[in-house]
C-alpha cells in the first residue's frame, strides 16, 4: 500500500503488552480513499511499529500514549525516506502476522484541527477526536470541544452529502468523520541544521576621512550607551555592528563588517543540571594610555641607543679593533614596520593577514582578545552566563525541596495506608477468632449426630442381616469450594502421588468426573494398572473422600445423609447411587472388551507418572459436595462452528469404521467443550483435543476400533494420538 506523501489517519494498538509490541491499522486518507487492504495486507490489515533511531528509549512511553487514533504522517518525510517496509520477522506459523512495518517517526499524534468525529449530543463524552461536530438528524454543525462542548473556533455546518465525510468500521462499529481538504496542515518542526548562508560580497568602502593618532583611542574607548533596566540578554541582543567597541571585532577590517546578532533568538533548552565553573582568568597588565609624546621619546631613545654605545664603555673587555654595530630585536623592528604602515589601510589590511598566517598566532590573539576588560560585548555575555548560574543553582535547590516534599508526602501516605491496613487486619483477626468458635461449636454440635448415624448404620447392618461381604457406604457430608480451590487440590494431590499434570489437565480431569455423574461410571488408564489405580487415591483425596475396593461377592448399601462423592474400584458395576462413582482400572491403549462397545457412555481419563518424582503422602483436604464440583466445573457455553464441524466429522468416521459414537456421548463431548474452550491456555483447539482423548479414545479402544481408521480426523490432536499410541 502505498502512502508516500499522504495523511492516513490509523488506529493504535498494544498488540503484546510484555513484549511493548505496537501496530497500527490503517482506516482512511483526506480524500476518503484506502486501497484494499486485503490484498496488500492478507492477514489482518495492521502494520508493526518498529523504533526509530532517535527515540530507543522514548518509543514505549510514546507509543502508550498515543493509543487510539493517531497519524501516520508521510507528507512531510522525502520520497525516498521509505518509511513503510517489509517485515523480515513476517512469519504467520509462529504468531508475527504483520507483513509490513512503519517507523515510530512517522507516527504523530492527532492534530486538533485535523479530522473530527461526528457524533450525536448524548455520545461527545465517547467520541475519538479532541474536537467534533454534533449531529442532529440532517444538521451537522461544529467544531465543538469534546470536553466542555466550547466553541472556540469558526463554526459551520457541513451538509450529510459532502464527500468530505467518511465511514469507517472500528471494533464492529460504523464510525462517521469530517476531514476537511481545506484545513492548514503544517508539518511538525523537525531539528534541521540549516545550511550557513554564503558570504555577501564586500564592497570597496567609500574614502573616509583620516583620523588623527589622538582622536582614534578617545573614539573606541568611548563607552555604549547600555539601559540599566535590560538584562545580559537584552544588552547582547540589542548591540549591533556600529555599536560594537573597536577591540571586538580586531580580525576583519570595521568598515566591512555588517551588523552581528551574537545572540539570535532561539528556543529555551532544558537545564542539564551541569555545574558551570568560572575559569580563573589572568589579570591583565595595566597598559598605558597612548601619548603622541611619550611614542617621540621613546622613538628617539632607541635611536640614539645606538649612539650612546658608542661612547659607552662596553661590560666586557674588549679588543681595540673590534667594531660595534647596533643590534635590533625581531619585536622593535614589528613595532617599527607597525608605525610606518599606521596611515595605510592596505598595510594594515596586508599586516594582519601575515601575522594570522603565522603558526600558532590564532590562540594567542584569541587570548588577548579575552584579557580585554572593556570590552562591553564580553562584559554582558559573562553577566548572562552569572544569571543562568543563578537560575540553575535555584532550579536544583528547588528541585531538592521538591524531593524533600515527596519523600514526606510517601512517608505520610504510607503510614496513613499501614495504618488502614493494620485496622482492616485487626478486623479480619476478629472475624477469623468469631468464625473458628462458630465452627468449634458446629463440630460440637455434629458430635450427637455422628454417633447417631453410626448407630442407624449398626442397626441397619443387623437389621437385614448383612453377611461378611456386605458393606455400607457412609457419604461424607461435603462443603462449598470455587474451581480455583478444586483445581489446586487436585495438582497438589497428583503431583505428590507422582504423576505428570500440565496446564489444563487438572481441570480436564474434574470437567469429566462431573460429566460422569450422570451414570456414575467412568474409567482411568495407565501404563501399568496399578498407576491407574492409585491416580484414583489422589482424585479422591483431592475432593476430600475415599476410595472402597469392593470383591466379587460385594454388595453395599448406602446410609443418606452426605454430600460427597464415594469411589468404589471395582470390574464390575456394584451399586447405583448418584454420590456412588464406579471407577474400572486398565491399562493404557488396550481395550477392556474385544470388540464389545460399552453400553453406558463415560469418559476415559489417562495419567502418566513422573519418572523423576518420588511419590509422597496424599494432602489432606475437607470433603467437597457433588453438587459444588458440577456447579462450579459445567459453566454455559456456545459452541462455534468449527467445533460442530469436528464433532460431525468424528461421527461420520467411527460410524465408517463400524461403531457408531451414540449421541449422549456427542452431547457430553459438547458440554466439556463448551465449559472449557475459554478456560485452556490453547483456546477451543485445545478443548476440543481434551474432550476427543476423553470420550473418543475411550471408545474407539473399548469398540476394539483400528485407529487407522480415525487417524485422518485426530491429525490435530496430539492428546487424542498419545492415548491412542496411534
Amino acid at each position: 500500500m502505498n502512502f508516500q506523501g499522504k495523511a492516513v489517519l490509523v488506529y493504535l494498538e498494544e498488540d503484546n503488552i510484555a513484549r511493548a509490541y505496537f501496530r497500527v491499522q490503517p482506516l482512511m486518507t483526506q480524500d476518503g480513499t484506502l486501497e484494499s487492504i486485503v490484498t496488500e495486507y492478507p492477514d489482518d490489515g495492521f502494520l508493526r511499529i518498529v523504533p526509530d533511531k532517535n527515540e530507543q528509549h522514548t518509543f514505549k512511553e510514546r507509543m502508550r500514549a498515543l493509543s487510539g487514533l493517531c497519524l501516520v504522517d508521510l507528507r512531510f518525510f522525502p520520497m525516498d525516506s521509505n518509511k513503510i517496509r517489509t517485515n523480515k520477522n513476517y512469519s504467520p506459523s509462529r504468531g508475527e502476522t504483520n507483513q509490513f512495518i512503519v517507523y515510530s517517526d512517522a507516527v504523530r499524534s492527532l492534530p486538533d484541527d485535523l479530522v473530527f468525529q461526528v457524533v450525536s449530543e448524548g455520545d461527545v463524552r465517547n467520541a475519538m477526536t479532541p474536537w467534533v461536530y454534533i449531529r442532529n438528524g440532517a444538521n451537522i454543525q461544529g467544531p465543538f470541544r469534546k470536553e466542555d462542548m466550547q466553541c472556540t473556533k469558526e463554526t459551520g455546518k457541513i451538509p450529510p452529502d459532502s464527500a468530505e465525510l467518511h465511514s469507517i468500521t472500528l471494533h464492529g462499529q460504523d464510525l462517521l468523520f469530517f476531514w476537511p481538504k481545506t484545513v492548514k496542515e503544517e508539518a511538525p518542526a523537525p531539528e534541521v541544521k540549516q545550511p550557513e548562508a554564503a558570504p555577501a560580497p564586500q564592497e570597496v568602502p567609500a574614502p573616509q576621512p583620516q583620523e588623527t593618532p589622538a582622536e582614534a583611542p578617545a573614539k573606541a574607548e568611548q563607552p555604549i550607551a547600555v539601559s540599566p533596566e535590560q538584562n545580559a540578554f537584552e544588552q547582547i541582543q540589542s548591540m549591533n555592528g556600529d555599536q560594537l567597541s573597536a577591540t571586538a571585532n580586531r580580525l576583519k577590517p570595521v568598515e566591512a563588517a555588517a551588523p552581528i546578532d551574537f545572540a539570535p533568538a532561539q528556543p529555551a533548552k532544558q537545564l542539564t543540571g551541569t555545574k558551570l565553573y568560572q575559569t580563573p582568568q589572568r589579570q591583565p597588565s595595566p597598559r598605558r594610555a597612548h601619548n603622541q609624546l611619550m611614542e617621540a621619546v621613546e622613538n628617539q631613545r632607541y635611536s640614539s641607543r645606538f649612539e650612546v654605545s658608542r661612547y659607552e664603555a662596553p661590560g666586557a673587555t674588549l679588543p681595540q679593533n673590534t667594531e660595534l654595530k647596533e643590534v635590533a630585536t625581531p619585536a622593535d623592528a614589528f613595532k617599527r614596520a607597525l608605525q610606518g604602515m599606521g596611515h595605510s589601510l592596505e598595510s594594515q589590511r596586508q599586516a594582519v593577514d601575515m601575522v594570522l598566517a603565522q603558526s600558532g598566532m590564532r590562540p594567542i590573539l584569541a587570548k588577548a582578545l579575552g584579557r580585554e576588560t572593556n570590552d562591553l560585548t564580553i562584559a554582558a555575555m559573562h553577566a548572562q552566563l552569572q544569571e543562568l548560574e543563578a537560575e540553575r543553582l535555584m532550579t536544583l535547590m528547588q528541585l531538592d525541596d521538591a524531593k524533600k516534599n515527596l519523600t514526606a508526602a510517601h512517608e505520610q501516605a504510607l503510614s496513613k495506608l499501614n495504618m488502614a491496613e493494620q485496622k482492616k487486619l485487626d478486623q479480619l483477626h476478629i472475624a477469623q477468632q468469631t468464625a473458628q468458635n462458630a465452627l468449634e461449636k458446629l463440630t460440637k454440635s455434629l458430635e450427637p449426630l455422628e454417633k447417631r448415624r453410626e448407630e442407624a448404620a449398626a442397626y441397619l447392618d443387623a437389621a437385614r442381616g448383612y453377611d461378611d461381604g456386605k458393606r455400607v457406604l457412609c457419604p461424607p457430608v461435603g462443603r462449598e469450594v470455587t474451581k480455583a480451590d478444586l483445581i489446586r487440590r487436585l495438582e497438589q494431590s497428583m503431583k505428590a502421588a507422582g504423576f505428570v499434570l500440565e496446564a489444563g489437565d487438572a481441570l480436564a480431569m474434574l470437567a469429566a468426573f462431573a460429566l460422569s455423574a450422570k451414570h456414575n461410571v467412568w474409567q482411568f488408564r495407565a501404563e501399568a494398572p496399578a498407576d491407574a489405580d492409585t491416580a484414583l487415591d489422589a482424585f479422591a483425596a483431592a475432593l476430600g473422600t475415599k476410595v472402597v475396593r469392593a470383591g466379587l461377592n460385594d454388595d453395599f448399601a448406602v446410609v443418606p445423609g452426605g454430600s460427597a462423592p464415594v469411589f468404589v474400584s471395582a470390574n464390575y458395576q456394584s451399586v447405583i447411587h448418584p454420590l456412588v462413582f464406579t471407577t474400572y482400572i486398565d491399562q493404557l491403549g488396550k481395550a477392556e472388551k474385544d470388540a464389545e462397545c460399552w453400553q453406558v457412555p463415560h469418559c476415559d481419563v489417562a495419567v502418566y507418572p513422573d519418572t523423576d518424582v518420588i511419590p509422597a503422602a496424599l494432602p489432606s483436604f475437607d470433603p467437597v459436595s457433588l453438587d459444588c464440583v458440577i456447579r462450579e466445573v459445567l459453566t454455559d457455553g456456545v459452541l462455534t462452528d468449527e467445533t460442530k464441524s469436528a464433532l460431525q466429522s468424528i461421527r461420520k468416521a467411527c460410524a465408517a469404521a463400524g461403531a457408531f459414537l451414540p449421541v449422549e456421548t456427542v452431547g457430553m463431548m459438547a458440554r466439556f467443550i463448551a465449559a472449557t474452550q475459554n478456560e485452556f491456555k490453547g483456546g477451543v483447539a485445545e478443548a476440543i483435543d481434551r474432550a476427543f482423548c476423553l470420550f473418543v479414545a475411550a471408545h474407539i479402544l473399548d469398540c476394539g476400533l483400528d485407529a487407522e481408521s480415525v487417524k485422518a480426523e485426530l491429525s490435530a490432536m496430539p492428546r487424542t494420538l498419545k492415548a491412542l499410541k496411534a
